[in-house]
Formats: structure tokens, sequence, C-alpha cells
């Protein structure tokens, strides 16, 4: 049996003779650095309940609370965004070459129970941590009805 032999490329290592071509060859090896984390961001999430209220707490660190909405429609709580990167990777004249924060557009969306009382959602963010309480309504105690 006869076996096709691959054919491969070959590579070339170009001479790294200056700074700046050693600037270009870091350059081209981080390349992607940006685009790797452009769009895959996804903040955590917690939800606590306790006897008188659901909490949840999403970490967006490194956002300002402009940078987020928070929705609710049909009884579904939404909280959605954008982590942009500053200053497209250059701030006081440095260039990054490796970033492993992420950044991108978000959206994370929570059903909540029937027992959620939607008009007393209340929301405060600090220190880069979103908490949101959401109370739960009093349960309504039985009454007895007569008949005639």
């Amino acid at each position: 049996m006869l076996m096709k032999r691959e054919t491969r490329p070959t590579l070339t290592r170009q001479r790294l003779n200056s700074p700046l071509s050693l600037s270009n060859w870091l350059d081209d090896i981080f390349e992607d650095a940006f685009n790797w984390t452009e769009g895959t961001f996804v903040p955590d999430m917690n939800v606590y309940e306790t006897a008188k209220q659901f909490e949840v707490t999403v970490e967006l660190p490194g956002m300002d609370k402009n940078d987020f909405d928070i929705s609710l429609n049909d009884n579904v709580l939404t909280i959605s965004g954008e982590r942009r990167i500053k200053d497209q990777g250059k701030e006081n004249g440095r260039k990054y070459h490796r970033v492993e924060s992420r950044f991108g557009k978000f959206s994370r969306s929570l059903p909540l129970p029937n027992v959620a009382d939607t008009d007393k959602i209340e929301a405060a963010y600090e220190n880069g941590v979103l908490a949101i309480t959401i109370p739960k309504l009093k349960e309504k105690t039985g009454r007895k009805i007569k008949i005639k």
C-alpha cells in the first residue's frame, strides 16, 4: 500500500537583528490577544435565597454602572452590557502583549419565581459587584368562605 506524503509549508524564522524587529515579532506572536478575548465575557452570577428575599450578585469588575442595564420583562430579570478594552490596548505609551481579562458584550437572564415582588426590586453597584435584592411577596393567609 502506498502512502501519500504530506507536504507542509516550511516555517522560516526572521532574524531579530534590531529592537524594532523584536517588537514586531512580539506583536505577531500576540496579535490575537484582543481578538481572542473579544466577545467572550460572561460575568459570574450567584443567586441566594433567604426567608424574605432573593439576592443576586453579578461580578462586573472594571465597569461603571452606566456600562450595563437591568431590565424585567415577563418575570425574567436580565442584566446586559459591554465591558470594553480601554485605549485600544495602549495606555501611557505601552502596548499590551498579553491580555487575560475578558471583554465584550454580555447578557445574563434569570427567570423569577411567582413569589418575587417585582415592584420592589432594588440594585446597588459597589466595588465591581452588582447586588440585586428581590423581595418575596408576603404570603396571604387563607380565609374562610361562608356558604349561603
